[in-house]
């Protein structure tokens, strides 16, 4: 090697350790052009995660920075979280909140600028009241998909479940604005939606763009947030990855069935909500999934599951009670619908674009399906023992 050489490969050594995260990160935003893959715009901020004490501001900035949020329990603020890795996705936990209360909040953008949010973390004790909403199969930001969102709105739930299928059609970067943060810009900056992942949300580098914009809770034996569980109240709420036994291959359904009856069975909640995206039963296009009812059916009779909420099939339907367990089809955030059929195991179902509503008081539960002009068009009233 001769002195030159050696120059020349010093200086940029040199010159490697100086670039700024900036400088790496436009490369970085180059290469992901050069590979096809989208590279986000800025996104306002959203909250993840809330529960009793804790929750997670996330936003994309316009250049990597460090993330932070000013929050308090009045609009003066007076509290301040810093993220200090350098990114464009950022995502800021806030600790230490008071269950039942009202926090606002600010994510301080690297140029000063900054738009004031609020949320409110979950309540905690056995009298609690608070309602949650349910959609699944959301669309590609249609006119049908932003009918749904702006009854979200109206309804004013405290949390809301999604059970698959966010983002059409094979849960890309790109197309996350489209089908996701437009369409509820306004519901997600003071409320949280808690997903779980569908056939669709996989079909692209295994779900990869749906882990990096969810911040959910990592409280399996694996950290992973493709299966979790939570309490709001005084209910318990469980999120499976119905792709396991199917085009998932990043753990096994044997795992997550192992964790799904500990978790059940160590909960101490009086309410049990389970939600997926492949329904244990269904009379629509694709009906229900017989290995996964096969395999996870005993569980939630024996742990005494209230209400099984999936996603899938385009429709609305709600199950007599079997062996105690309500399960119930709301696959009609959005996407175009399948036609809605009957079986012995059916309730009510109909064709129809909707969410779902449930209001808990205490020991008392009320279901209703709710079309986007406002139509209840099916009602369940529940009593704990």
């Amino acid at each position: 090697m001769t002195l030159s050489d050696l120059r020349s490969r010093l200086v940029s050594g040199l010159w490697e350790v100086k670039m700024s995260a900036k400088t790496v990160f436009a490369i970085a935003r180059s290469l992901l052009r050069t590979a096809g893959e989208a590279e986000p715009p800025p996104r306002g901020s959203y909250v993840q995660s809330v529960l009793a004490s804790s929750a997670v501001i996330a936003w994309v900035s316009d250049e990597p920075d460090v993330g932070c949020v000013e929050y308090g329990e009045t609009p003066q603020l007076g509290c301040k979280e810093v993220d200090t890795r350098v990114d464009r996705h950022h995502a800021v936990m806030l600790s230490g909140l008071e269950p039942g209360s009202r926090y606002y909040y600010r994510a301080m953008e690297a140029d000063g600028s900054s738009e004031m949010g609020c949320f409110r973390t979950a309540p905690v004790g056995e009298d609690s009241r608070f309602a949650f909403a349910v959609v699944g199969d959301s669309g590609k930001g249609g006119k049908s998909q932003l009918a749904v969102g702006e009854l979200l709105e109206r309804l004013k739930p405290d949390l809301i479940l999604h059970t698959g299928d966010v983002v059409y059609p094979r849960g890309e970067e790109r197309h996350y604005d489209r089908s996701f943060f437009v369409p509820y810009q306004r519901l997600i900056k003071g409320v949280p939606i808690f997903p779980t992942l569908g056939n669709h949300d996989v079909e692209r580098n295994n779900g990869a763009a749906y882990l990096k914009n969810f911040h959910l809770p990592r409280n399996n034996p694996q950290c992973s947030p493709r299966y979790y569980s939570f309490d709001w109240g005084n209910a318990h709420f469980v999120a499976l990855d119905s792709e396991l036994y199917h085009k998932d291959y990043s753990d096994s359904p044997e795992k997550q069935k192992a964790w799904l009856e500990r978790d059940l069975r160590e909960t101490r909640q009086p309410w049990k909500f389970v939600f997926l995206h492949r329904g244990l039963y269904s009379s629509s296009k694709h009906g229900g999934d017989e290995e996964i009812r096969e395999d996870l059916e005993p569980i939630f009779v024996r742990y005494k599951a209230d209400v099984v909420f999936s996603g899938h099939d385009h429709d609305y339907e709600r199950t007599v009670p079997i062996e105690g367990v309500t399960y119930v089809v709301t696959g009609g955030g959005g996407k175009d619908l399948y036609r809605a059929r009957r079986s012995k195991w059916t309730a009510f179902s109909k064709k129809i674009h909707h969410a779902v509503l449930v209001c808990i008081n205490g020991e008392c539960l009320s279901l209703e399906a709710i079309e986007p002009e406002g139509n209840v068009v099916d009602r369940l009233n529940l009593d704990q023992p």
